[in-house]
């Protein structure tokens, strides 16, 4: 079996089949319960809540997701694995579409550990999703600016 962390980018990284979605959903399912049985104890576990926000971000559903964020934001307050926290918000807010908010975690990430791979490569990824869907804004925008200006000079002849 391969760890957490790993199925969480395979699994954010490729589209899910049905078998696969309903696996990672009975898989949410059951790590939601003990979440939820361990988070009104005396003693949570960090350990438990990581892995549980790092399988939420993996879903398919918007919801999840940011679930997923709002518990690792919460590690990360604490200072519980400030880099695989980072990494997983990263993901997290790419997959969300909030790149500002990817970039200042990766940003962040890089500041603590400015060799890693891993963060330089989604630095990467980041900079080039929000240009390319900044573009793709801009493209639209301009299209519809084109298409309204045509309405008005039809109407003037």
């Amino acid at each position: 079996a391969l760890p957490l962390i790993i199925r969480a980018v395979i699994v954010m990284a490729v589209p899910a089949d049905r078998d696969e979605s309903a696996a990672l959903l009975d898989e949410i399912r059951v790590l939601r319960a003990e979440y939820e049985a361990q988070a009104n104890s005396e003693s949570p576990s960090p350990k438990l809540q990581f892995e549980f926000a790092s399988l939420l971000i993996c879903s398919p559903t918007r919801s999840e997701v940011q679930e997923g964020t709002l518990l690792l934001e919460q590690l990360l307050d604490v200072g519980f694995r400030r880099t695989e926290c980072l990494h997983q918000l990263t993901l997290a807010h790419l997959k969300l579409g909030q790149y500002v908010k990817a970039k200042e975690q990766v940003d962040v990430w890089l500041q603590l550990d400015p060799r890693n791979g891993m963060a330089r490569m989604l630095q990467s990824v980041v900079l080039e999703r929000a240009s390319h869907d900044g573009f793709i804004g801009f493209f639209v925008l301009g299209l519809v600016g084109a298409g309204a200006l045509l309405a008005i000079l039809r109407r003037w002849k």
